[in-house]
């Protein structure tokens, strides 16, 4: 059955309760399940219509890398490759790191755009809009905690300026000291709090219009919900 919120998702329910999910992106394939004995007769179906390989236990997929640890029930998804990939293109592989990925020197707005023709011709030679986009799927995948500056310099991806360009920078250092961060999904035997959320906000922290900012987090089970 095809998920109703993701056309890419398919999933079945067996006889126990429990499911098979399958997912597709063009060529790649993920089944995921409990049951050993269905995904194995799934996989079969699949090669009887299908030309496909069974690679085994799934690594990576999409830039993602899974690492399990079955003794402690843990599983861990990071990008610290693509993000290796991603450093190495904008030339800030060796970098100096940064603890936080936005520094409080940085205050941006549409006033800092680029204004005369020959700030446009430099900035024109930046990569704003790539590296914007690298950020993005980062934050999409496992670094939630780019969500925020994902969301700021996509604002100015029109007519990016010179500081926008080096808040992006100050990013991709903040990276280079965070390359093994990702998310961890582990078993909890008795969670205290089934659901925790925090919730803070500014003082019209949006430069532009003067708006505030609200940012929330919420946790069910110990595990962050999107």
């Amino acid at each position: 059955m095809r998920s109703l919120y993701d056309p890419c998702v398919y999933y079945k329910k067996l006889t126990d309760g429990s499911l098979i999910y399958l997912l597709l992106y063009v060529d790649d394939m993920l089944l995921a399940g409990k049951n050993l004995t269905k995904l194995n007769e799934i996989k079969e179906q699949l090669k009887n219509e299908f030309e496909m390989k069974d690679l085994g236990s799934a690594k990576r997929i999409l830039g993602m890398e899974i690492t399990r640890q079955r003794s402690r029930r843990e599983l861990f998804l990071s990008q610290k490759q693509y993000t290796k990939k991603v450093l190495a293109k904008f030339n800030m592989a060796n970098a100096n790191e940064v603890s936080t990925s936005m520094g409080q020197q940085f205050k941006l707005s549409a006033k800092e755009s680029s204004k005369e023709s020959t700030e446009r011709q430099a900035m024109s030679n930046v990569p704003y809009s790539n590296s914007t986009g690298s950020l993005m799927y980062l934050m999409v995948c496992t670094r939630p905690d780019l969500a925020y500056n994902s969301s700021l310099f996509s604002r100015y991806m029109g007519n990016p300026g010179r500081n926008h360009w080096e808040t992006t920078k100050w990013v991709f250092r903040y990276l280079v000291g965070t390359l093994n961060r990702g998310l961890l999904y582990a078993a909890l035997n008795e969670p205290k709090i089934l659901l925790k959320g925090y919730v803070d906000a500014d003082f019209a922290g949006d430069c532009d219009k003067r708006r505030s900012l609200i940012n929330w987090f919420f946790l069910y089970f110990g595990r962050q919900l999107n």
